[in-house]
């Protein structure tokens, strides 16, 4: 394991590092498939910011400084293989909530937990180590897998964000999910 800061079963957490950049990572949001229900919706371009090298460099030293995001490399342990990020976006620290944001950018990791794993973890860290209060999301409505997946971590629905998302020429809603500390702790036992 290469650096491990957060430990699962079959996944580990940590903090994304410069050479990351000229991995995988670099092609995933340029992958139509990996950005289909994101809200920048699908992306084959090749001017986009998305994919620009200057900008995932200018985005990496931004996350690094940050005082308000944390964000993680999600790492298989068998294989040590990145495959995909999660992070804690927008930290407000008085009333103690955060958006959680993930992807999984190795198409061949989806389907076998490792969103749901990660997810987890993530939000066990948002509520044991920064002491927040509320961990929340957005998701098209139509990501049936991500939605269980939430649901699968302990998230409820809050609401629809009516025709939030466009994509090829229609909008989509999404779904305003979240967890609470204390329906964390009921779920877990403490």
């Amino acid at each position: 394991m290469h650096h491990p800061y957060i430990i699962g079963k079959k996944l580990y957490l940590r903090g994304i590092e410069k050479e990351d950049l000229s991995g995988n990572m670099f092609q995933w949001p340029n992958d139509p498939e990996v950005t289909y229900y994101m809200v920048m919706g699908a992306v084959p371009n090749s001017g986009s910011i998305y994919c620009s090298w200057d900008t995932l460099e200018e985005e990496y030293e931004k996350l690094r400084k940050s005082e308000k995001d944390v964000v993680f490399a999600i790492v298989d342990k068998e294989s040590d293989k990145m495959v995909g990020l999660v992070g804690l976006y927008n930290i407000s620290w008085i009333p103690r909530h955060v958006e959680l944001r993930i992807v999984i950018g190795e198409k061949d990791f989806w389907g076998k937990g490792y969103g749901t794993e990660a997810t987890k973890l993530v939000v066990e860290y948002a509520f044991d180590k920064l002491n927040l209060n509320k961990v929340y999301l957005g998701v098209n409505a139509e990501h049936k897998r991500a939605i269980k997946a939430y649901k699968n971590a302990g998230f409820i629905e809050e609401g629809i964000l009516r025709k939030e998302q466009y994509r090829n020429g229609k909008y989509y809603d999404a779904l305003r999910m979240s967890i609470l500390r204390d329906e964390y702790y009921t779920k877990r036992g403490k």
